[in-house]
């Protein structure tokens, strides 16, 4: 909720908004009309005012000239919009031009005058006319350093330049004047001069190439129609790899001294894959030529779907040896920004409201190809694992949201990236094909893609073609799922006699302040023991509603020693399971035959620690019991995960220190082990080394590190390659440990690649020392311009982990005095980096501090506001965990 000063400012008054939409000829419509064409003298776009200037231009294209330039701080362009305006102008037209130079404006071939405020350029009505005018805009823009815009690096390596640009929601005006929203779609003539020696990436391929001395001119032609957030422009020298997929010309970019990590066979197989699963499940061919891939450095995304110039973030390059995990991942990265090629690209959304349409369909469509079409049989359990958990975790946060909700303007747009957006969505998407067939499913999303091709589109849009195509009512489904917030709890409560069930009640509840009950299927899994196995020995697909539902097809089963009222994760909603269930989960975990069940049931346990529930230490007991005998990994990766998580909370947790360190020791005792004893070159070993990094402590497991780092100890099977060599000597520095400052000076002058400087950073940071800290703040909140984005997230995120809660409050002052001056940079990237300097603060005070911040007098940007609410979630989550285990330990 934006409660005042520039952020309100963006947005106009809901009766002006109302008129927006009314015909011409009644007066009081024209005069509130013209009051919302006056456009507010702030960062970003408010919904009012898009609305208006998409009365205002019916269509437009754009011809664009650029040149760029290795060693300049700036790049200069001429861009020409042929736009056609409906009607006779009677308001100003704006045009948005974030942080640039404007050098002329002229329409049709005359210089006109024009307002530039460092937002948007504005031109008087006397300036243009109805129909074409061709607006040409004269300017230079500064290079970005934060990841959005057009942003420029340089290689510390070689000394090599590179630029990308990344535009999302509303940084395409960083690159050139347009009119940046998404439903004013055009099409794109571009023209670059660069370096003869750089590579030139756009939607299209170049047409014809020039050179000119120590320059290069690049022409390309016109584009097809899509919105401004998608196109791009890609510069630098480039390594390049070229493939083909049934006729689409494919390329893989790099940088040079990236390139011999980078492995393309796995890039194209799952590009190659992915095509063959879209074009026949869309009965549409790949609307945009050809598809390139360019992967980039400080990128603040994980990839952007650029229409036929994708970029993705360089950690999808690994150092080392994948895991399986991580291979997948990239198969789905990839499924998931070419899914946007079709959904997002081809059909947009009309405004930021329907972002979820976008990022929930793709989400879902990338986990369905890479299940139905690639190497990975394990998809959906690790969809269930990353996906599916930060769904369920978003949902529970105060900043839950529904799906589908109002975005007042691009500050909030940027906000709504998150768990709900992804993760719920996809989830809810995952649940329709059980709901109204499969078949009918696809042929809904077929027809509304052919229907719908290069134009805007809106929810009911989208819903109405579903339900067309299986012919169903989807009002109620829509009000329940998408219109409204909070995650449902599910249980099961059944009575046996005679060894069968006699009677089965699902019960669905809800929290207090979201009360919706919806409907949806689930699947109720029946596990017995059979010869020491824990079987599936029936299960039964049920559509559940309201507060109970009677499950009388589950009469005369036998009686379950486990039931699962979510087998095979059918269902978005959170599992309690019964006390038999639970006793018997608690004996037989590793007699469960099902790995995704066991993958559900760990979770479950999990969530009643979280949920305050379950004693810490007896969770993390039963974790040491237990866990040692798991061999799959997906079940591996979620304990060692949680086995993280329970480490920090025993940083702050009410406990006497002698309980404190032995459960600790306990910890970091049994993840050496499970690094030990998991199979030479496994995925286990390589997970289980990751959290020893993380829990390592005793003097004992830090001199293994270090001695793992120098050489002098190895453990079979596991190649210490650069990043996990950077794992350890961020250990040492985190405990100061040794020679940690001579740690850091070895490894750069082994690696002294761009990973390797942001990563000595890290470790400096997070050394436990006061000057350490001095330090990076002041860099981070004083001379944040001398430094890229990427250097200050790394040194923000280590900064003050969670054991290191009296050095943040030494500088609590300092970091909440420094708020305005954030908020007022209006920059989402570096306000979201800012946010990561409050750590998990297990105590009232904490709680209270972050409460203060937020009842304060202080105007946060949608960004700052949701992060800080996220945080005293969490230390109040915290704080209930220790409050159980203090009463526990004095009953």
């Amino acid at each position: 909720m934006i409660r005042s000063g520039k952020f309100a400012a963006t947005l106009l008054c809901s009766a002006v908004l109302a008129a927006c939409g009314q015909s011409e000829g009644n007066d009081s419509q024209t005069t509130q009309a013209s009051a919302a064409a006056v456009r507010a003298e702030a960062p970003g776009l408010s919904e009012s005012y898009a609305k208006v200037r998409k009365q205002q231009v019916a269509a437009v294209d754009y011809e664009l000239s650029v040149t760029l330039d290795g060693e300049l701080d700036h790049f200069s362009g001429k861009v020409v919009a042929h736009a056609t305006l409906d009607g006779e102008p009677k308001q100003p037209l704006t045009i948005d031009f974030s942080g640039g130079t404007v050098l002329t404006v002229s329409v049709d071939g005359e210089e006109v005058p024009f307002d530039y405020n460092d937002y948007f350029i504005s031109i008087a009505p006397e300036h243009l006319k109805a129909g074409e005018n061709a607006i040409s805009v004269d300017y230079q823009h500064a290079y970005s350093t934060d990841g959005s815009g057009l942003h420029r690096f340089e290689d510390p390596e070689d000394g090599k330049v590179y630029m990308y640009t990344d535009f999302e929601p509303y940084d395409a005006n960083r690159l050139f004047p347009h009119f940046d929203q998404p439903n004013l779609k055009a099409r794109y003539t571009l023209n670059v001069s660069a370096p003869k020696d750089w590579t030139i990436v756009t939607s299209v391929r170049e047409e014809n190439v020039k050179e000119d001395g120590e320059l290069k001119h690049w022409t390309f032609p016109q584009s097809a129609k899509f919105s401004s957030y998608i196109f791009s422009l890609h510069a630098g020298p480039y390594h390049i790899w070229e493939d083909e997929a049934d006729g689409i010309p494919l390329r893989l970019l790099a940088r040079q001294t990236l390139a011999e990590y980078v492995k393309p066979d796995d890039w194209f197989t799952f590009t190659k894959q992915s095509f063959e699963f879209f074009q026949p499940y869309f009965e549409v061919d790949y609307p945009f030529g050809k598809y390139d891939q360019v992967i980039v450095p400080d990128f603040n995304a994980g990839a952007m779907e650029n229409v036929g110039a994708v970029t993705f973030n360089e950690a999808y390059v690994s150092r080392g040896e994948k895991t399986e995990a991580q291979r997948m991942r990239l198969a789905n990265v990839i499924a998931h920004e070419m899914a946007h090629m079709w959904f997002g690209n081809l059909v947009t959304m009309n405004w930021w409201d329907d972002l979820w349409l976008n990022e929930s369909f793709a989400t879902y469509m990338a986990n369905l190809a890479v299940a139905e079409n690639s190497e990975f049989t394990n998809t959906w359990e690790n969809f269930y694992l990353g996906t599916k958990q930060w769904a369920y975790w978003s949902d529970q946060l105060p900043t839950t949201h529904a799906i589908q909700l109002p975005v007042h303007n691009t500050d909030e747009a940027f906000a709504n990236f998150d768990g709900i957006t992804y993760g719920k969505g996809g989830s809810i998407l995952k649940q329709l094909p059980y709901y109204l067939g499969a078949e009918e499913f696809r042929k809904g999303v077929s027809n509304y893609l052919k229907d719908l091709s290069y134009r805007n589109s809106t929810l009911n849009d989208f819903m109405g073609h579903l339900g067309n195509a299986a012919g169903k009512d989807l009002d109620q489904w829509q009000q329940e799922w998408l219109y409204q917030a909070g995650l449902n709890t599910l249980a099961a409560d059944f009575q046996c006699e005679n060894g069968k069930i006699a009677s089965l009640t699902l019960t669905q509840s809800a929290p207090e302040e979201y009360p919706t009950l919806r409907e949806q299927r689930t699947q109720l899994g029946f596990y017995n023991l059979e010869g020491g196995s824990m079987v599936l020995s029936d299960s039964l697909p049920v559509l559940y509603s309201g507060a109970t539902t009677q499950v009388s097809e589950a009469k005369g089963l036998d009686c379950p020693q486990i039931l699962n009222p979510n087998e095979g994760d059918w269902a978005f909603v959170k599992v309690n399971l019964d006390a038999t269930s639970v006793e018997n989960m608690a004996k037989h975990i590793n007699d469960i035959e099902q790995p995704f069940t066991r993958l559900m049931l760990w979770q479950s346990l999990y969530d009643s620690f979280y949920d305050a529930k379950l004693p810490l230490d007896e969770y993390v007991h039963f974790i040491l019991g237990n866990a040692g005998a798991e061999r799959d990994i997906n079940v591996i990766r979620l304990v060692a995960r949680h086995v993280d998580t329970a480490y920090t909370y025993l940083a702050q947790v009410d406990l006497d220190e002698e309980t404190r360190k032995g459960l600790q020791l306990a910890i970091e005792t049994f993840v050496w082990q499970q690094l030990q004893q998991a199979e030479a070159g496994s995925d286990a070993q390589k997970t289980w080394f990751g959290t020893f990094t993380q829990v390592a402590h005793t003097d004992e497991s830090l001199a293994s590190a270090r001695d793992m780092l120098l050489g002098e100890l190895k453990v079979d099977g596991l190649d210490m390659d650069p990043d996990k060599r950077w794992d350890l000597v961020f250990l040492q520095n985190a405990h100061l440990y040794a020679d940690f400052e001579q740690a850091i000076e070895r490894e750069l002058a082994k690696d002294n690649s761009d990973r390797a400087q942001l990563n000595a950073i890290a470790a400096e940071a997070v050394r436990p020392l006061p000057e350490a800290k001095t330090k990076w703040l002041q860099n981070i909140i004083a001379h944040r311009d001398d430094f890229k984005l990427s250097q200050l997230k790394y040194a923000a995120g280590s900064l003050f982990p969670a054991s290191q809660l009296e050095l943040f409050e030494q500088n609590a002052e300092q970091i909440i005095g420094a708020i305005d001056a954030v908020n007022a940079t209006a920059s989402p990237e570096y306000i979201g980096t800012f946010t990561r300097l409050f750590p998990l603060n297990c105590s009232d005070e904490g709680v209270q501090q972050v409460t203060d911040i937020l009842e304060g007098d202080k105007a946060l940007n949608p960004l700052m506001e949701k992060s800080l609410k996220n945080r005293r979630d969490g230390n109040q989550r915290c704080l209930a965990i220790s409050k159980l285990l203090a009463e526990r330990n004095q009953g």
